[in-house]
């Protein structure tokens, strides 16, 4: 069964700039998992860093469907 974790994402954007850190909301079968979802959505140069699994009220709050592998949110903001 998938479970939703709260992960840290930092990669160059396309334009090869800054590198920026986004916070990730990621459905996935277990962190190792997580990480290679957001390899996916953002590149296998990116640097992710899994902090946490949600809580039930958390997946509630932001609307996560655990039957969707590979549902990706940002956020603008981290509150884990």
């Amino acid at each position: 069964m998938n479970r939703a974790y709260g992960v840290q994402v930092t990669a160059r954007g396309p334009d090869g700039g800054e590198e920026r850190t986004v916070p990730v909301l990621v459905v996935a079968g277990d962190e190792q998992d997580a990480v290679l979802v957001v390899a996916e959505a953002v590149g296998a140069d990116a640097e992710a860093e899994v902090l946490r699994e949600l809580s039930d009220a958390e997946i509630l709050e932001h609307d996560l469907d655990l039957k969707q592998r590979g549902a990706a949110k940002s956020l603008a903001m981290l509150r884990l």
